[in-house]
């Protein structure tokens, strides 16, 4: 028999659940006791430390992840729904670049020799590349929060704009090629075509003319395309979309 400690000192983890249901599929014997501040886990079979490793894996990379994650999702100078928009994106992006073999050889490693695992100090100590990418991953989300925070007040500056601008065109096309091209049309059927011009470039110009009905054909192929959602947002009720 061999006898493992897990324990943590700073997490509310219901470890004696959590290793029980880690545990369940396993081919070894085991018991699990509760103790202060852990478990007690007592194993019977071939190549136990691989047991032990399997379990702790999950508590570490999917449990105590979660708790990770949100320590660096609360530092951030956040509004609480942003950090929940945050941590939702993030625990996402940490799953999928999780190595879990890595992880997974670390801990038969240790628990090859130890027969005491904190899970804060492996954490800390023997899984900072794990930490550094999960920090990425809150970095990376508040990043793009912020980007969708500031494009929102983009558009609705633009949209009041708009409002208060004098239309200086009643009518106006936008023809959306395949290609990336962009056809405008007014109501006189004056074409212009633009090859080069990037989405913002068009934008801009369609806020200046300001026309009181706008027609976009959309033949991009694709579900959201970020002209066409912007005209959508800042235009409004003004816009008529064919796909």
């Amino acid at each position: 028999m061999v006898v493992y400690e897990i324990l943590t000192f700073e997490y509310d983890l219901p470890l004696l659940k959590l290793l029980n249901r880690r545990l369940s599929e396993s081919e070894c014997t085991y018991t699990l006791e509760a103790i202060p501040d852990g478990v007690l886990l007592k194993l019977r079979g071939k190549e136990t430390a691989v047991t032990a490793a399997e379990a702790a894996l999950q508590v570490l990379g999917r449990d105590l992840r979660y708790f990770a994650l949100a320590e660096f999702a609360d530092a951030l100078p956040l509004s609480l729904s942003e950090k929940q928009q945050v941590l939702t994106d993030a625990l996402r992006t940490a799953a999928c670049r999780e190595e879990r073999e890595i992880l997974k050889r670390k801990l038969v490693d240790y628990l090859s020799e130890h027969r005491t695992l904190v899970l804060e100090g492996f954490l800390r100590f023997r899984m900072q590349e794990f930490l550094m990418l999960w920090e990425l991953a809150v970095e990376q989300a508040a990043a793009k929060v912020l980007m969708n925070k500031e494009y929102g007040e983009l558009i609705d500056t633009l949209r009041r704009f708009v409002d208060g601008r004098v239309s200086r065109v009643n009518a106006l096309s936008v023809c959306i090629h395949p290609d990336g091209t962009i056809t405008l049309s007014d109501d006189n059927d004056v074409h212009i075509e633009y090859v080069d011009c990037a989405p913002d470039g068009i934008l801009n110009l369609l806020v200046n003319m300001a026309p009181m009905k706008l027609t976009v054909y959309d033949l991009s192929g694709k579900e959201k395309n970020r002209l066409t959602e912007a005209i959508l947002q800042v235009f409004g009720d003004r816009v008529k979309l064919y796909r």
